[in-house]
C-alpha cells in the first residue's frame, strides 16, 4: 500500500495502524486501515553533481521526468539505478566501462508539496576486460561458448553486453538457463583499468530422442521416431560438444498411412565464423484422399547479420524433389514431375529463454519460389510464410507471461494449372503432428480449409492463425514445468480471392508442458472448438490433444 502511494507522489504516506473485527455472528470481518497520506509531492528542480562525462541534459533524458511532474518514487529509482530496458542513468555509465561508479541522491522538500532534487555522481575509472575464463563445460567446447559472447578481451566493460552474452548462451540450449541468469557470470577489477569476467555454465542434456506422438480420432495415432543432436561434433563424433547438429526423424501415422525419413546436419559456425551450413534429405509416402510419393533433398547457407541488428539472421536454400502423385483423387495431377526450388529466410530472434521464453520476440518470414521463369522444373509457384510471436512477462515475473502467435501462409501460382503437390497446401486443425498440417485446437486433425465434392479436406492456398495464451511456470529448474490458457482462431481458404479475415475457427482451453531430457516436452491441451458444426457438422465439444516430444 506505501509502495502504491509512493508511486502516486505521496512520499510521506505510512500505515498508522490496522484492526480487524468480526461481526455478531462471527462469519463476516472488517478490517480498517488507519492510511497518513500528506501531501502529493511535484518535482520542483534536478541538480546534477560530479558529472564530467555526460552532461545533463542526457542525463535528464535518461531519467526522464520534467519540472512539474508528480514525483513517482519507484519509476524515479528504476530510472535511475537500473530498468528492463537498460536505457537508465547506470547503465549508461555501465555499458561504458565505468564499473566503478556510484551515486547517491538527496531531496529537499521546498513549501507544502514540492521538492528539489541533487543527484551526486563519482564516475572513477574507465575499465577495459582483460582475461574471459570459462567454468563449467565440461562436454562442450571452449570455442563454442565463446563464439557466442558479446564482450572481448580489449574492449571497455559494458553491462548490457554481458546481459546479451547470457542469453545467447541460455538460447544454445546447452547448459542450466535459470543458473546461467542467476549464477553464470563474475567480474572483478585485476588493476585499475582492467576487469576479469569469468563465465560459469552447468551443462544439461541438449540430445533428444525426438519421440513425439498424437492422436486423433479422425487419424488414429501420428508421430515421429528419432534422434537429435544438438550439441554433436563431426571430428570428435563421441566426445560431441562441437554445437553442430545431427539429427534424424521417422514420421508415421496409422490410421491414414504416411511415412516421412529424414536425415539432417547443421554446422552454424562454418571455419569458426557465424555462417550456417546444412543439408537435408527426404523420403515421403502418404495415402490420404491421395496417393503420394517424394524424396530429395536440401542445401542451406545462412549468416548471422549485425544489421539492423545483431539478432537478425539471413538463409538461404536450393531443394530439388521428386513427385509421384500415383493417386491424384480426381483432384491432384497424377503422375511424376522434378520440382527444383531455391527459397530464403529473414528472421529476428530475441527471447530470454528457449523453453520457456518470458520475454523477447521471434518473427520470421520464408519465402521459396518453385520453377518460375528462372528455374528448370515440372512446378512453378511462390510460396510465403510469415511468423509474428511476442512473449511479455506479466508483474515483473519470469514464471507469468502473456504469449501472442500470429502465422499467415501464401501459396501462389506463377503458371496457371501448374502441378502443386498435395504437402504444399495448408491444413489446419488438431495438434499440428500431422504432417503439413498448422495447429488449431480444439477441432479434429486436418479437419479446417477448403473440401472436394465428396466432403474431404483437400488443402488450401492462404492460412492464417491468431493464438493468445496466458503462461505460469510452475517451476524451471531442474524440470521446466508450465500450464497454459490460450484463446486461437484461425482459417484455411481455397484461394487468395476467398480471404475473409473475419471468417475464422475459433477455440479456447488450457494445457500443461513438461520437459523431460532426454525425451523433450510432454504435454496436453484440452480446447473448446466453437464452430465445429460449420467444419465438420459437430456440436461444438471439448477435444484431448497429448502431445508427446518438441516442437509446440
Amino acid at each position: 500500500m506505501v509502495k502504491f502511494y509512493k508511486k502516486k507522489g505521496f512520499r510521506d504516506a505510512v500505515v498508522l495502524r490496522d484492526s480487524i473485527s468480526l461481526d455478531e455472528s462471527r462469519e463476516n470481518m472488517t478490517i480498517n486501515i488507519y492510511v497518513y497520506e500528506g501531501p502529493q509531492y511535484k518535482i520542483r528542480n534536478i541538480k546534477w553533481v560530479g558529472n564530467t562525462i555526460y552532461s545533463d541534459d542526457i542525463l535528464n533524458r535518461r531519467l526522464d521526468f520534467q519540472k512539474g511532474d508528480i514525483f513517482d518514487y519507484e519509476k524515479f529509482e528504476r530510472n535511475l539505478r537500473q530498468n528492463e530496458t537498460q536505457n537508465d542513468v547506470s547503465s549508461l555509465y555501465f555499458d561504458n566501462g565505468y564499473l566503478g561508479f556510484s551515486l547517491r541522491t538527496e531531496e529537499q522538500k521546498v513549501g507544502e508539496d514540492s521538492l528539489d532534487i541533487t543527484i551526486r555522481l563519482s564516475e572513477k575509472n574507465q575499465f577495459k576486460i582483460g582475461y574471459i575464463d570459462i567454468k563449467g563445460n565440461d562436454k562442450t567446447m571452449d570455442k563454442v561458448v565463446r563464439r557466442e559472447l558479446f564482450t572481448k578481451p580489449g574492449d571497455f566493460f559494458n553491462r548490457a553486453l554481458l546481459i546479451r552474452s547470457l542469453q545467447q548462451l541460455a538460447n544454445l540450449q546447452f547448459f542450466n538457463v535459470e543458473k546461467l541468469y542467476q549464477e553464470g557470470v563474475d567480474y572483478f577489477p585485476s588493476s585499475d583499468s582492467t576487469v576479469d569476467i569469468t563465465y560459469k555454465v552447468e551443462e544439461k542434456s541438449s540430445d533428444y530422442l525426438n519421440a513425439s506422438v498424437g492422436y486423433s480420432g479422425s487419424f488414429g495415432f501420428s508421430g515421429s521416431v528419432g534422434i537429435t543432436l544438438t550439441n554433436f561434433s563431426i571430428t570428435n563424433p563421441f566426445t560431441l560438444g562441437g554445437g553442430q547438429i545431427l539429427n534424424f526423424n521417422w514420421q508415421f501415422g496409422l490410421g491414414n498411412f504416411y511415412r516421412t525419413f529424414s536425415l539432417g546436419f547443421t554446422e552454424p559456425w562454418f571455419m569458426d565464423t557465424p555462417t550456417l551450413i546444412g543439408f537435408d534429405v527426404f523420403d515421403t509416402r502418404q495415402i490420404y484422399i491421395y496417393d503420394l510419393r517424394q524424396f530429395g533433398g536440401s542445401l542451406r547457407l545462412g549468416r548471422r547479420l549485425t544489421w539492423p541488428d545483431d539478432y537478425f539472421t539471413v538463409q538461404g536454400n536450393v531443394r530439388y524433389q521428386m513427385n509421384d502423385v500415383r493417386n491424384g483423387a480426381g483432384f491432384y495431377r497424377e503422375g511424376k514431375t522434378n520440382q527444383i526450388t531455391i527459397g530464403g529466410n529473414i528472421s529476428r530472434r530475441d527471447l530470454d529463454n528457449p523453453i520457456f521464453p518470458s520475454n523477447g520476440s521471434n518473427v520470421s518470414l520464408d519465402v521459396d519460389i518453385s520453377g518460375g521463369p528462372f528455374l528448370p522444373g515440372d512446378v512453378d509457384f511462390l510460396k510465403a510464410d510469415l511468423r509474428l510471436e511476442w512473449y511479455r512477462r506479466l508483474f515483473g515475473s519470469n514464471k507469468l507471461t502473456l504469449y501472442f502467435a500470429s502465422v499467415y501462409g501464401l501459396l501462389y501460382e506463377l503458371k496457371e494449372g501448374t502441378p502443386i503437390q498435395p504437402f504444399e497446401y495448408y491444413y489446419m486443425g488438431g495438434n499440428g503432428l500431422v504432417i503439413a498440417t498448422e495447429p488449431l485446437r480444439g477441432y479434429d486433425d486436418r479437419s479446417i480449409g477448403p473440401r472436394n465434392a465428396s466432403g474431404q479436406v483437400i488443402g488450401g492456398k492462404f492460412s492464417g492463425r491468431t493464438t493468445l495464451e496466458l503462461r505460469f511456470a510452475v517451476t524451471l529448474n531442474p524440470m521446466p514445468l508450465y500450464l497454459l490458457a490460450f484463446a486461437e482462431a484461425g482459417n484455411v481458404w481455397r484461394d487468395i480471392k476467398d480471404v475473409n479475415l473475419f471468417d475464422v475457427k475459433r477455440a479456447v482451453g488450457v494445457g500443461a508442458r513438461i520437459l523431460i531430457n532426454p525425451i523433450g516436452l510432454i504435454g496436453f491441451d484440452l480446447g473448446y472448438g466453437f464452430d465445429r458444426k460449420a467444419v465438420s457438422g459437430e456440436d461444438p465439444s471439448w477435444i484431448f490433444h497429448f502431445q508427446f516430444g518438441r516442437g509446440f
